[in-house]
């Protein structure tokens, strides 16, 4: 099974929870899911985390070739059919920056068949519209059985 990484997701583990400060292990294991290609985000995702020029943007520019995938004809179809559904409709607001990638979140999942990851209450319902599974980060981590530890 493979899991497509909503931008929030790298976003709040960057700046709340996982901070490489205090956990570089799990960047690391992030790493390695992308060169698995357990894990996956959409060129659009990428952008997302790539207008803020931090320091996430620095660490995924570094596994960019294991994690982006490029839009191809079929998902572009399946996207389409998605801008179609009301739940769509808030998240495709071309006035706004965030939540611009969100759709292509849906339709890159739906193409791969795999489950979408994020915390984003709007995108969760459109998920649920389009038929693709969606988890919160924390149920990603149980499901993946991510192992902490403190020395």
């Amino acid at each position: 099974m493979s899991y497509c990484l909503d931008s929030n997701f790298f976003i709040q583990a960057w700046q709340k929870y996982y901070s490489p400060e205090i956990s570089t292990d799990f960047w690391d294991w992030l790493a390695k899911l992308a060169r698995d290609k357990e894990i996956f985000i959409p060129e659009e995702v990428y952008e997302e985390i790539e207008v803020s020029k931090d320091k996430l943007y620095d660490w995924i520019k570094t596994i960019k070739d294991d994690i982006v995938l490029q839009m191809d004809e079929k998902t572009q179809t399946i996207l389409i059919d998605i801008m179609t559904k009301p739940e769509a409709k808030s998240l495709v607001d071309t006035n706004k920056k965030s939540n611009a990638a969100d759709v292509f979140v849906v339709a890159y999942a739906h193409r791969n068949n795999a489950i979408v990851v994020t915390n984003d209450n709007n995108l969760a319902k459109l998920c649920k519209a389009c038929d693709v599974k969606c988890l919160r980060d924390y149920e990603f981590l149980k499901e993946k059985n991510l192992k902490m530890s403190v020395l």
